[in-house]
């Protein structure tokens, strides 16, 4: 039980470091895949962002969270394969299959 959840652990951690990878890869492409150019974008927002009153924050921010997880799904149902072998017993690995 306790290798099942550590799997399921380290499974969903990467899934939400690959999600936000894709995010700072989108942040990344809007600043035309340029560092400096993205820093200043990002300042740029940082700015803008301290400007706004309080209920365009909060749009901003359940957008930002809503696309987050969106990607999170995405990035998710692409290593769903992972999430089955996490339930495998890891005793039946080094035992040959009846297979002949």
């Amino acid at each position: 039980m306790a290798a099942c959840a550590l799997r399921l652990t380290g499974w969903f951690a990467v899934n939400v470091l690959a999600a936000a990878g894709v995010l700072a890869l989108i942040l990344f492409a809007i600043g035309d895949f340029s560092l400096p150019v993205t820093m200043a974008q990002l300042a740029n927002l940082a700015d803008r962002y301290v400007a706004a009153n309080a209920i365009r924050r909060d749009q901003f921010d359940s957008q930002v969270i809503i696309g987050f997880f969106a990607i999170l799904l995405t990035v998710t149902f692409f290593r769903r394969g992972g999430f089955a072998r996490a339930f495998e017993d890891a005793s039946d690995k080094g035992k040959p299959s009846d297979a002949r």
